[in-house]
């Protein structure tokens, strides 16, 4: 296959596009093209897409679209409010109106399992949105979008719940192993904190891969397994770096959950995530601590 992948060199796409380049021809898009792999059926397209997308500098026909590029400044509204939405919402249809030009067969939309918002039991891809910031609001807008395309081909919105692993950095898993490992204490609601159910970024990318191949257009919701607190998952850290996490509890609010229901996933793609909370986590600790003897 022929097949456009936007945040190519961020953290899914890194792995997403190792995955796929023996089999396939990648067109990544990326600001970063001298990050990517050398391989020959790996091509780059710098392309900021915080910017209109150049489409006469993509290829004049592809069999797939994985978008996985999300804005940088997803954190910072209203200030970066304008880049959100070009990004996450403005380009997708971007895409979308390339994919049809395109001859495209199939379009992977990367969502957030953040749509879903707390619920007060694992999340089903047709409870209604929660959308708790602008974020979610701009990754829906998308979704919708995406949806709409679908008489003119396959359509898949895959909701990410908690996607970690070696690599990442600035984001919700390696943050609070930082916190565990310096003793910086860990905020949490309640007893346990927040409920969720953490992916390891290898079984997302088996998922994302898998989806290539769906026969019909649908929403997916992508976790893992094992359903855990950020109470449970720092004393697992701690019980991995032979640290004592130390906890400060805020007000109890109630049960927080965002856990998502999997069934689709592991019936509908065929995907059963294979690595365990315990060696996912092992293995991001032994990718921080082997950065921090890098830069000692």
């Amino acid at each position: 296959m022929n097949i456009l992948v936007t945040g190519a060199t961020g953290f899914i796409g890194r792995s997403l596009v190792r995955r796929l380049m023996s089999d396939h021809v990648v067109h990544c898009l990326t600001r970063k093209v001298e990050a990517l792999p050398d391989h020959p059926q790996v091509k780059g397209i710098e392309q900021d897409l915080a910017e209109s997308l150049e489409t006469s500098r993509l290829p004049g026909s592809v069999d797939a679209v994985i978008h996985l590029a999300q804005s940088r400044h997803f954190r910072r509204f209203p200030e970066q409010a304008r880049d959100v939405f070009r990004v996450n919402t403005e380009c997708t249809f971007e895409l979308l109106d390339y994919g049809r030009r395109a001859n495209t067969q199939v379009f992977i939309y990367a969502s957030s399992g953040g749509v879903c918002g707390f619920q007060p039991q694992p999340s089903l891809e047709t409870d209604p949105p929660q959308l708790m910031n602008f974020y979610h609001a701009s990754k829906f807008a998308a979704e919708c979008l995406v949806g709409s395309y679908s008489e003119l081909f396959r359509t898949v919105n895959l909701r990410n719940f908690f996607v970690y692993g070696e690599g990442q950095r600035d984001m919700f898993m390696p943050g609070l192993v930082e916190r565990v490992i310096s003793g910086t204490p860990v905020t949490i609601n309640g007893e346990t904190g927040m409920m969720m159910n953490p992916i390891h970024v290898s079984d997302a990318v088996e998922a994302t891969v898998r989806a290539l191949d769906v026969e019909r257009s649908d929403t997916f919701n992508i976790a893992g397994e094992e359903t855990t607190s950020i109470a449970e998952l720092a004393k697992l850290i701690g019980s991995l770096t032979e640290r004592e996490p130390v906890f400060q509890r805020e007000p109890d609010k109630g049960p927080v959950s965002m856990v998502a229901n999997i069934e689709k996933m592991k019936y509908k793609l065929g995907v059963s995530p294979k690595v365990s909370l315990r060696d996912g986590l092992r293995r991001v600790v032994n990718d921080l601590l082997h950065e921090k003897r890098t830069q000692a």
